[in-house]
């Protein structure tokens, strides 16, 4: 639609009025009121959801978890407060989800016991999800698996999934074609140019859509206080090759149990030291489970993963383990470990534990908790800054004004992260030729 023919407004609807001012100010548009409602993920890292309405019909983006801050005691994880949507069930006409990490659908379980539509994910994403899903939800779920490059049409809205390079494979951004105009929405992303599946992010998609016009652009404001570019995860190889060198013991590396990429690259450089590889946790197990079910570890030979009661037997030098507990939760099984309250697994002195995530926000005194206890027990503790033994998924300060510079939004909504990140990523926009007002 022309905008001379237009008459009414685009409208973000805002959980922190602190940075309303930087985002959307009023435009004629439509005789329908398009508005962006963030529930989570804007003032805080994690939890993130998004609705996007157009008249009576809506569309989730992502439904995330957030790990509790340390003053919340006896709480497990947080979800989006999503009052919002009460009242509106019949109106979801589908939920798109970007990728498979925690923040992004550790929510659905709870989401889906009051609400019920259609589930849009790539073959990974869906994976995992149904690995968190109980049986009897997944009876009356609609699962749908989505490739990137292609065209979905839910309800007014066509979503264009895009692939974008991430900490996990089948990661994706969104195109989307509203009755009012083209949002994009970035997903978690960054520019790797030699990612370690080999499947860069799509920028030939993104020109295409600068081609088509632009009315919003979403992006993810994690790293934007970070300068220059985010490394590509190959240069992990180097740091993770120089650990293991050094281990005369068991190498432990602890990372989410979703980040299926970095288990990969931690199993091969095992198998190139002539190690053998055990799970350890839950969530981690059925994730590399199904992750290998789908195909995305076909580089592992079977023989080479093992049980923790398998492992137990081989020397120390041949072994690795790959357990959940990066972020010092006390009930995961670095947790555990390091207050030697785990069954079957002991910290004894010679191992070497490696932490390869970064540190969350509000979680940095349990991490250092747990890595003093690792200290005092004997073992070699490697964590990132100290060592570069981590590579974040996300995009700084050059790849954001990138990806600002190629799609020339006509309105820009930094999205994912504190308000810090969001204010700074506003500037960044600006920087490269968005105006504020």
């Amino acid at each position: 639609m022309d905008e001379e023919q237009a008459c009414s407004e685009i409208v973000f609807v805002d959980a922190i009025q602190a940075i309303a001012s930087l985002i959307f100010r009023k435009v004629s548009l439509s005789m329908e009121r398009l508005q962006i409602v963030p529930l989570g993920g804007l003032g805080e890292v994690g939890k993130n959801m998004m609705a996007v309405e157009y008249g009576r019909n809506i569309l989730i983006i992502d439904v995330g978890m957030m790990f509790p801050e340390s003053d919340m005691h006896g709480v497990d994880y947080v979800i989006p407060d999503y009052r919002y949507l009460r009242g509106k069930e019949d109106r979801i006409r589908g939920i798109v989800i970007t990728h498979g990490h925690e923040d992004h659908i550790g929510a659905l379980p709870h989401f889906l016991q009051e609400f019920n539509a259609p589930i849009y994910a790539t073959r990974l994403t869906r994976g995992l999800i149904e690995v968190k899903l109980r049986s009897e939800v997944l009876k009356r779920v609609k699962l749908q698996t989505m490739t990137p490059g292609e065209v979905l049409k839910i309800g007014p809205f066509k979503v264009e999934p895009y692939h974008v390079c991430h900490s996990i494979p089948d990661a994706v951004g969104l195109g989307i074609t509203t009755p009012v105009g083209l949002v994009v929405h970035s997903g978690d992303y960054k520019f790797d140019h030699t990612p370690v599946d080999g499947w860069p992010t799509d920028i030939g998609k993104l020109a295409e859509f600068s081609q088509r016009g632009v009315l919003a652009l979403l992006a993810d404001s994690t790293n934007a206080d970070h300068p220059g570019r985010t490394p590509s995860e190959q240069s992990l190889n180097v740091a993770l090759a120089d650990v293991f060198r050094r281990a005369k013991g068991r190498v432990i590396v602890a990372t989410f149990a979703s980040l299926i990429s970095r288990i990969r690259q931690v199993m091969e450089v095992a198998r190139t030291f002539g190690r053998r590889v055990a799970i350890a946790g839950t969530s981690m197990v059925k994730n590399v489970r199904m992750a290998r079910r789908l195909g995305y570890m076909d580089e592992v030979p079977d023989d080479m993963i093992l049980s923790l009661q398998e492992i137990n037997r081989l020397p120390p030098h041949q072994v690795t383990i790959i357990a959940t507990g990066a972020q010092g939760e006390p009930r995961s099984i670095l947790g555990r470990l390091a207050t030697g309250r785990h069954s079957t697994l002991r910290i004894v002195p010679g191992d070497t534990v490696v932490l390869s995530s970064h540190t969350i926000p509000g979680n940095e005194e349990g991490v250092h908790r747990v890595i003093n206890r690792l200290f005092q027990k004997g073992a070699r503790v490697v964590y990132h800054p100290v060592e570069p033994v981590h590579v974040s998924g996300h995009a700084s300060q050059e790849e954001q004004k990138f990806l600002i510079s190629i799609l020339k939004p006509r309105f820009f909504v930094p999205i994912h992260g504190e308000l810090r990140h969001l204010t700074l990523h506003a500037d960044l926009a600006e920087e490269v030729g968005v105006p504020r007002d």
